[in-house]
């Protein structure tokens, strides 16, 4: 969402940037529990018809249907939305993981290399946020245990 809204916002006039940003952070909220992946759809429709008059680049956003992969996270439970709709943490890693092989420079094998990258994942401080326990849905992964 960091990269929508990014590309959403440098299209738009200064004047307007923070009306534009508090409808945008309306579309994409992750605090409501009943909130489902066509709603989402839905309010980014109202997004980009209401502000489509004054952009068309964003009525063009509007138009198309790829646009509703945005709104996958709303398919999770609540409690980790927060954390999926959104892929900052993925490419701090990444940024970290290059960072700590740069500084090593040549590895002796790929089981040492796994083992570093391992290591800075599981010891960075930033990532030791608490991690909700949300029971596993039924509809995501439907499978009878056999006896």
């Amino acid at each position: 969402m960091v990269h929508l809204e990014r590309n959403v916002l440098k299209r738009i006039k200064p004047a307007d940037k923070a009306a534009v940003g508090e409808d945008f952070r309306e579309v994409f909220r992750t605090d409501d529990r009943s909130d489902k992946p066509d709603k989402g759809w839905m309010r980014w429709q109202w997004f980009t018809q209401k502000w489509g008059k004054k952009y068309p680049s964003i009525k063009n956003m509007g138009e198309n249907e790829r646009y509703k992969l945005h709104f996958t996270y709303l398919g999770f439970v609540y409690r980790i939305r927060p954390m999926i709709y959104t892929t900052n943490w993925i490419e701090r890693l990444n940024r970290d993981y290059k960072r700590t092989t740069r500084m090593r420079g040549a590895l002796p094998n790929p089981k040492a290399t796994m083992l570093l990258l391992g290591h800075v994942a599981m010891n960075r401080k930033a990532y030791l946020r608490k991690v909700p326990k949300p029971d596993y849905e039924t509809r995501k992964f439907a499978w009878q245990e056999e006896g």
